[in-house]
């Protein structure tokens, strides 16, 4: 007796469905909502509902054999067992939507596919496919056997800091850690990784060829997430018209494009933390790691006590297999290394030149300190704990803070600098 009702309703929100969000909303709701008792073929055919609520569960199930030539259909059946809610998508099956949707599949689907997984609340499985199937279309760096240190975070902390994490990369590295640190423009803060490094002078848009000559030159390189990630352009609009978090808000730190075996990874929520240590697990490329969450940022910070979770791989170096020792502790820099409390507007940073003055400041030789420097010698301890420089934090932030008054970090920005322009020119002549 409704049905006139429901077809007149569902066509007109078919022809207001003018951006991927309204459509993808429309493909669930027809979904949902479609009765029982309805032909899909005779609704298809008079307000374009999807004829997936008639498909046989063997005509559901995903089959990584078949792709679609064009983008299309493949995500159906992920986008059906996620409504259907009896079970979350395996990480196979996760890659597999994922590998699709970095070949350019079609962005309402796309969009049904975000929206329903984030309801849903991801698994550290899920997670694990979808960094699997970023890796597969990543433009690698090859550094070889070379052990390799990111120090990361997730970034929307809505905190606007300065850029501790990447400052932190250079300080590490002039410890004696080779860093790989991965990074783009900003998306939440005021200024990103790319956006302070590029005003300091460092070129951050080095192919993966030039990436390997700059860490083997002064042991740090940037590796720009456009340059190592470019499938990420077919997502791009679709988050964009979205405008809410999704799974892709968190992967970046997890899709190293030089592999690099030791990360401190920083995260948003503590609520990430359980949910990207168990997919680094399951992913298994990461011999050492820490995902860290401390007082609303993704950091440690002198403002109070960090919960920290580490992972490391105990079995045997010729075994093919990793198997984790996990802990998960809290971490007060006042209690462990005598830091003293601060405010967040000790943190504050601004735009790409304030930061990359701030960034210099940070570096500076000397025995100074604030909240700023304290902030980057407890990051860059913590990197040379995990890089295995130090057998505790405790001894990485000594190491850290002896070599930042040294001055040996602030000469090893100035030398980045140079190879990279270097390197950037030499490409630009033989071209």
């Amino acid at each position: 007796s409704y049905l006139p009702q429901y077809y007149a309703t569902m066509a007109i929100i078919r022809q207001a469905a003018i951006t991927t969000t309204a459509v993808a909303l429309f493909n669930l709701l027809s979904i949902l909502f479609l009765p029982t008792s309805v032909d899909a073929f005779s609704i298809s055919s008079t307000v374009g509902i999807p004829l997936s609520a008639s498909l046989s569960n063997k005509e559901r199930r995903p089959n990584k054999y078949n792709k679609s030539s064009k983008m299309s259909a493949s995500l159906k059946p992920y986008i059906e067992t996620l409504i259907a809610g009896e079970r979350h998508l395996t990480s196979d099956e996760t890659e597999e939507a994922f590998g699709e949707i970095l070949r350019g599949a079609d962005e309402v689907q796309v969009g049904s596919l975000l929206t329903l997984l984030r309801a849903r609340g991801e698994t550290p499985s899920e997670i694990a496919g979808m960094v699997k199937a970023m890796n597969n279309a990543c433009n690698s760096v090859g550094l070889g056997d070379k052990k390799l240190l990111d120090i990361v975070g997730t970034g929307g902390d809505g905190a606007d800091t300065i850029n501790i994490s990447t400052a932190s990369v250079v300080l590490s590295a002039a410890c004696g850690c080779i860093v790989a640190k991965a990074g783009n423009r900003s998306v939440s803060s005021a200024c990103g990784s790319a956006d302070v490094l590029e005003a300091l002078g460092v070129k951050v848009d080095l192919n993966p060829e030039q990436v390997v000559e700059c860490v083997e030159r002064c042991n740090v390189a940037f590796m720009f997430a456009p340059v190592n990630h470019p499938a990420m352009r077919f997502v791009a609009p679709v988050r964009k018209k979205l405008g809410v978090r999704t799974c892709f808000n968190i992967l970046g730190p997890m899709t190293n494009a030089a592999s690099a075996q030791r990360a401190v990874i920083g995260v948003f929520h503590p609520e990430l933390i359980d949910l990207m240590a168990g997919a680094l697990k399951e992913v298994g490329r990461v011999d050492h790691a820490v995902v860290i969450h401390g007082v609303g940022l993704d950091e440690i910070s002198p403002l109070g006590p960090a919960t920290i979770l580490e992972i490391k791989n105990i079995a045997p170096p010729d075994s093919p297999t990793k198997e984790y020792e996990e802990k998960k502790y809290m971490f007060d820099p006042l209690e462990e290394v005598g830091v003293p409390r601060c405010e967040l507007i000790d943190l504050k940073g601004g735009g790409p030149e304030e930061n990359a003055q701030k960034f210099r400041d940070v570096l500076k030789e000397g025995t100074h300190t604030d909240a700023k420097r304290d902030s980057i010698v407890l990051n860059a301890g913590l990197g040379c704990y995990v890089y295995g420089l130090t057998p505790t934090i405790k001894e990485g932030c000594d190491l850290a803070r002896t070599t930042l008054e040294s001055g040996k970090a602030e000469k090893l920005l100035t030398e980045w600098i140079a190879v990279s322009q270097e390197i950037a020119s030499a490409s630009d002549t033989s071209s």
